[in-house]
């Protein structure tokens, strides 16, 4: 058994005889964890030929039979300790890289190293100073007894200093009929609305902030699927609100939007709620709009009782109207201090004042907006309050010279904005070719752009067709851009190691803004015992973070400024 770091790649790339291949830089060293902090690292099974691999206590046979079986069982004094096994997906060169964190707990894996990801997280009540991990690899062979035939401990070290809060502003988009489409749910059926329970409940684990609430009918316009033939996929999103005229008048049922923020109530996601689909809807022209005397294409199906037939609102009449009446029901319920109108990449900013002049007169109450930013001009231009604004890697390295920030808008808002990274650029980003290191360098670089936290459109969004692979539209998304989590099968979402690394990287940037409380700001710290000297600059149509800390020298410097925190 070897180990490895959470941030080590696994490849897969021979594929005549479908050996695992790996780098070599992020070897197991030494881990050291503060109380409340989860934690990951890999152990590695040499198997001589295809075998089938059991963890835990489960002896689940493969369709061969009885022979060419292991166990991995793992032994701790911690109960939140436990392993994953780990499977693979293919990136658009069709290299197969470890990224699904699998629930089962078999699979026939071929020859050649096999990843198990171990993870578990320290309570706050722990008394001694490590963990003790015991790790043993058993053979089964026909009806023979089981065989130990490797045996290792893990210490994992812990620092008695605690984290206590979650404060990093994480806004992940939510899909909600994507989700009911990949296990062929019903609308905001009964069954649709566990799924959606499922989905936020493991974002709010990682520390979801955003409630999003689509507010009108196919906003994005499927992000263009209609152009897609190869692998063609419906990736609509449906107003969440049910539409009807009668007497010629519109009726809104509120139903399953209330429902929808009564989850997310719940489950502590209350920050912020986002109403997406009312400005800055996309493919006006490409896909047209129902609306005859305004530009904006937002589409808002109405059941017409009267004739008896499925209609649009057509006309801005009608469309105040409808706003109206959907800012009624949010005074009423209380919604409204929270609430954002937020429109995606706009551009150029007199559209934007003219359609939020118009929603503005629809209604008495005052509205919030919020953008997410791809056009500088839009950022230098806009003259309104920066909170939760999202602005993308690309236009922030703009704002950067010689690793110091160097524009005065971005200096005095940035403590209010978050910053994203969609299909582009390639750097710093979630792809599956993406290196595991820059998920978990998340928290470290959010911390550096002076920033509150970090905006992701597709935390789950789902091809149809999920067994003939996660590519999609490859001339202009990577793998894995769309598919941050797995459809479960169980219809909760199944994690990937992409999304750990991140969870880690949001832990400690909640450890450095702990910190702050004895040690002040530490940027200029951390800056100098990391030796970054660029935070970021712009590298053509991609971004450079300069040399970044490799996983085990970034993790004592963090750890040490922990420990100094306590003399």
């Amino acid at each position: 058994m070897k180990f490895y770091n959470s941030t080590h790649n696994f490849y897969r790339d021979d594929e005549k005889h479908n050996l695992y291949k790996f780098n070599s830089n992020t070897e197991f060293e030494k881990i050291e964890v503060v109380k409340n902090e989860e934690f990951g690292f890999f152990v590695t099974i040499d198997l001589p030929c295809e075998s089938c691999l059991n963890i835990n206590k489960d002896l689940d046979l493969p369709w061969w039979g009885l022979s060419k079986r292991y166990r991995l069982e793992v032994n701790s004094q911690l109960t939140s300790v436990y392993p994953s096994l780990v499977d693979y997906v293919k990136d658009d060169d069709g290299t197969e890289i470890a990224d699904i964190i699998l629930a089962e707990q078999s699979k026939v894996y071929p020859q050649g190293e096999v990843p198990v990801f171990i993870q578990g997280v320290v309570p706050e009540d722990f008394k001694g100073k490590s963990v003790s991990i015991n790790i043993k690899l058993y053979k089964n062979n026909g009806y023979e007894k089981e065989k130990l035939i490797e045996e290792k401990n893990v210490n994992i070290d812990v620092i008695d200093y605690c984290l206590k809060n979650n404060d990093f502003y994480l806004d992940l988009w939510q899909h909600p009929c994507s989700w009911a489409r990949v296990y062929n749910l019903k609308y905001f059926s009964e069954e649709h609305f566990t799924v959606i329970e499922n989905y936020l409940k493991a974002m709010s684990k990682l520390g979801q902030k955003v409630i999003d609430l689509i507010v009108s009918d196919f906003p994005w316009a499927g992000q263009k699927c209609f152009d897609v033939e190869k692998n063609a996929s419906r990736l609509y999103e449906y107003n969440i609100i049910k539409v009807y005229r009668k007497n010629n008048e519109l009726e809104l049922d509120f139903t399953y939007l209330d429902r929808y923020v009564d989850i997310c109530f719940k489950l502590g996601i209350n920050e912020e709620i986002n109403l997406f689909g009312l400005i800055g809807n996309w493919h006006g022209f490409d896909f047209g709009s129902p609306l005859t005397d305004y530009s904006d294409p937002i589409r808002i199906s109405v059941y017409d009782e009267d004739k008896g037939i499925n209609d649009y609102i057509r006309t801005k009449e009608e469309l105040a109207v409808y706003i109206k009446l959907l800012f009624r029901h949010f005074k009423e319920k209380g919604y409204l201090p929270i609430t954002k109108i937020i429109g995606d990449e706009p551009n150029p900013i007199k559209k934007f004042e003219e359609y939020s002049s118009f929603l503005n007169s629809c209604t008495e109450e005052k509205l919030q907006y919020k953008y997410a930013i791809l056009h500088p001009e839009f950022f230098e231009e806009y003259e309104g309050d920066f909170e939760s604004f999202s602005v993308i890697t690309l236009v922030l390295s703009d704002f950067y010279k010689d690793g110091n920030i160097i524009h005065k808008k971005y200096k005095e808002n940035s403590s209010k904005m978050t910053w994203y990274a969609c299909c582009m650029p390639d750097t710093f980003n979630t792809f599956i070719k993406s290196p595991l290191i820059e998920a978990r360098l998340t928290g470290l670089y959010t911390y550096l752009f002076r920033m509150k936290g970090m905006l992701r459109w597709a935390y789950g969004i789902y091809v149809e067709d999920i067994y003939s692979g996660i590519s999609y539209k490859t001339e202009k998304w990577s793998a894995g851009d769309m598919f941050f989590a797995y459809p479960g099968k169980n219809m909760k979402p199944v994690h990937s190691l992409r999304e750990k690394n991140m969870l880690y990287g949001i832990q400690d940037f909640n450890i450095f803004k702990q910190l702050e409380e004895k040690f002040g700001n530490l940027e200029g710290k951390l800056k100098e015992k990391l030796a970054i000297h660029e935070v970021i600059k712009r590298n053509g149509g991609d971004i450079d973070l300069g040399t970044y800390p490799a996983i085990n020298e970034y993790r004592k410097v963090r750890n040490e400024i922990v420990k100094d925190s306590l003399l």
